[in-house]
C-alpha cells in the first residue's frame, strides 16, 4: 500500500475534525511529508500547506503566492511561502510542579 493510501486509511472523523497523522519526516519510506488543505465553496479562498519541521520542532504552514501561470507553463509553481510555526508543545499546561 502507498503511504498516501495508508495515511487515508487511517484517517479518522470525531465529530466535525478530521484527523489525518503524518510519519516524522526522517522515517525511511515516509513519501508524504506535507498536506495541502483546501476548502471546498463559493468564496475563494487560498490553500494551506501544513508540513513538520524537525529542525525547528513545529508545525510550518505555508500559503501559495502565485495563482496563474502561461498555458504552456510546464512547471506551474505556487511559490509557497510560509505564514505560521507553531512550536511543537508550546501549548501544554503544567499540571503538576
Amino acid at each position: 500500500m502507498k503511504t498516501a493510501e495508508r495515511i487515508l486509511s487511517e484517517a479518522r472523523q470525531y465529530g466535525d475534525e478530521l484527523r489525518i497523522d503524518l510519519w516524522y519526516p526522517d522515517i525511511p519510506n515516509s513519501e508524504v511529508k506535507k498536506i495541502v488543505v483546501g476548502l471546498m465553496d463559493v468564496r475563494a479562498a487560498d490553500s494551506i500547506r501544513i508540513s513538520y519541521d524537525k529542525g525547528r520542532d513545529g508545525w510550518k504552514i505555508e500559503q501559495a503566492s502565485a495563482f496563474q501561470w502561461e498555458a504552456d507553463d510546464k512547471v506551474c509553481d505556487p511559490d509557497w511561502q510560509e505564514v505560521a510555526f507553531i512550536q511543537a508543545w508550546a501549548r501544554e499546561k503544567k499540571l503538576y510542579n
